[in-house]
């Protein structure tokens, strides 16, 4: 047994918050896309590893077997080369160098490194969803320089990330085991019998051997990298989620930015149509507040965003019975208050909160509408 004052006598900083998920942080909300803009203008992007690595490696075996006879003729007429011209060939001629080396290296990892670039670029592209240049991911950040390295030890291996990605190596370490062994138990035969080849058959053959094994691998690999973006991507969206506190103010900092101001009031000059009021914004209310004859303002309340309610909505006469229609149409509570409804009408905006002084009385209107949706969803 191991006793409780030998493990504290090792001190190692061990940090159990790194398996705590973001909900047991108080994140219960998902991000915002202010704040999955602003994670991308910073570089953290949902990206698995696994893909363009297992593509990039397909690609590129997949040019070495279509141009094989192209390689190996390149290969032979430079090794003929040398060896017909070895006694005239000098180190110190730079034609050398380009003739035996250079222009075969090329013409040989040109075309694989070309398709290995689209297929890098292409797997990359299709998980982020596009491609934006950002600056900010280049500067310099000496806070992630971490000295400390039990810490790194830490983060790195001690975290879900961590975990997930030792068992990712085990994973792979495993697959290429097993893929290699049955391959070769399967021609087991022939490799014994390759003394009994020529040199070219029987390379010929262990080519095709590895190839065999390098594809079955890979396409496996392939398969395995799909769990690999599903983690990423769960991950990502654990990372950004947002507390309901953060969500408000990330809301009021927007509300006071000039250039979001001047866009809202874009919005809302567009809105002041009769008929897109009618079709967008009214079927979104809570609750209509009818006198019930001349007026009829409605009301929104978003727990996550508003403190408190807000008039979303208001007609008078004609427009406010085609508010009531719509209203009813969608299944949204008429609460007749004649004081309320003149009162909401003739001091609240479009897009303001509730003043204090009609709280009591919106509460109660709040609370009917919701009942009133409860028994409609019951029926």
């Amino acid at each position: 047994m191991v006793d409780k004052n030998d493990i504290l006598l090792l001190n190692i900083p061990f940090d159990l918050q790194r398996f705590a998920s973001a909900e047991s942080e108080g994140r219960t909300e998902k991000a915002t896309e202010h704040k999955k803009r602003k994670a991308r203008e910073e570089g953290r992007v949902a990206l698995s590893k696994e893909v363009p690595a297992v593509v990039v490696t397909i690609a590129a075996f997949g040019v070495m077997v279509i141009l094989g006879k192209y390689i190996f003729k390149i290969l032979r007429s430079c090794f003929v080369y040398i060896f017909e011209n070895y006694q005239h060939l000098s180190l110190h001629n730079p034609k050398m160098y380009f003739d035996t080396l250079i222009i075969p290296m090329v013409k040989l990892f040109l075309p694989m490194a070309s398709v290995a670039f689209i297929a890098a670029l292409l797997s990359n592209y299709g998980q982020i969803g596009g491609m934006k240049f950002y600056s900010k991911p280049l500067v310099p950040d000496f806070k992630r320089v971490n000295p400390n390295i039990f810490k790194f030890f830490q983060k790195q291996v001690f975290s879900p990330v961590g975990a997930f990605n030792l068992l990712k190596s085990l994973v792979k370490v495993t697959i290429i085991g097993v893929v290699a062994f049955i391959v070769i138990k399967s021609h087991i035969m022939e490799i014994i019998d390759l003394f009994n080849m020529d040199i070219s058959a029987g390379f010929i053959f262990m080519v095709k051997v590895c190839v065999k094994i390098i594809f079955t691998v890979m396409i496996l690999m392939l398969i395995f990298s799909v769990a690999d973006v599903f983690f990423v991507h769960r991950q990502h969206e654990e990372e950004l989620k947002m507390k309901k506190e953060e969500v408000k103010q990330e809301f009021k900092d927007l509300e006071g930015d000039p250039q979001v101001k001047s866009k809202l009031k874009q919005m809302y000059q567009g809105l002041l149509s009769q008929q897109k009021i009618l079709n967008d914004v009214v079927p979104q209310a809570d609750v209509v507040i009818t006198n019930p004859t001349h007026f009829a303002v409605a009301l929104r309340y978003d727990r996550v965003v508003d403190d408190v309610p807000r008039v979303i909505a208001k007609g008078q006469d004609d427009f406010a019975q085609k508010i009531k229609k719509v209203a009813a149409e969608h299944g949204i509570y008429l609460y007749e208050n004649v004081p309320l409804a003149r009162k909401l009408y003739a001091d609240v905006k479009i897009n303001d909160y509730v003043p204090e002084t009609m709280w009591s009385l919106v509460v109660t209107a709040l609370k009917l509408a919701y009942e009133h949706k409860e028994k409609m969803n019951k029926r």
